[in-house]
């Protein structure tokens, strides 16, 4: 009888290894199961195009610069429109030097909506709607949220709070030979970029 329950002993404790063995494997298993799906929802998340859409104004410039391009391009008179904001400034730039010897009204440079269409044409000339629309990442610049400038400094007043101004600024010569140059400052008005200033070397209105 004793013998007998020596041999169960010796069998139990032979078998109890490899139970846990078995049981260690089929953990394992779940927990590489697990991390699996973790890292194909991080990945699915990583490349969602909402996410790259929105978030940093970075990426919604860029959606919002790829859109006002095509517009120009296609002539869309109507939707270009809409991607001003109102009233606009129209001056040509300023520096801080210019201020100091001969003060600058802002004012004087406004147009509204109802006056944009008599300016539409000047803004967007031939040479305009041929450049913009080729214009590349690196002839765009990201204003300096600490500037000091104060051109950049009125225009901030009508954009979000603690959001970045863009810039486009396009250098060509015509074809009478005359360098000229014309730009863009694009900022964000109420969760959305828009156009919030246009600039050349002579005043607009």
């Amino acid at each position: 009888m004793k013998r007998l329950t020596y041999i169960r002993l010796i069998i139990i404790a032979l078998l109890l290894p490899v139970v846990y063995a078995c049981n260690g494997n089929a953990t394992g298993n779940k927990k590489a199961d697990s991390a699996t799906t973790a890292i194909n929802a991080k990945d699915t998340a990583a490349v969602s195009p909402i996410a790259e859409s929105t978030g940093t104004d970075e990426q919604q410039f860029r959606l919002f610069f790829t859109k006002f391009k095509d517009a120009v391009k296609a002539g869309n008179k109507a939707q270009l429109t809409q991607m001003f904001s109102f009233p606009l400034q129209t001056l040509p730039q300023w520096t801080n030097d210019e201020v100091k010897s001969n003060p600058v009204n802002a004012k004087d440079g406004l147009i509204t909506a109802n006056e944009f269409p008599q300016y539409y044409g000047d803004i967007f000339t031939k040479d305009a709607v041929k450049l913009i629309p080729a214009s590349k990442e690196d002839e765009l610049s990201e204003i300096d949220k600490s500037t000091a400038e104060n051109y950049y400094l009125t225009l901030k007043e009508v954009t979000d709070k603690g959001s970045t101004l863009y810039e486009l600024e396009k250098q060509y010569t015509e074809n009478n030979g005359k360098e000229t140059s014309f730009g863009f400052v694009f900022g964000k008005v109420k969760g959305a970029y828009k156009v919030i200033s246009y600039y050349r070397p002579w005043p607009l209105k």
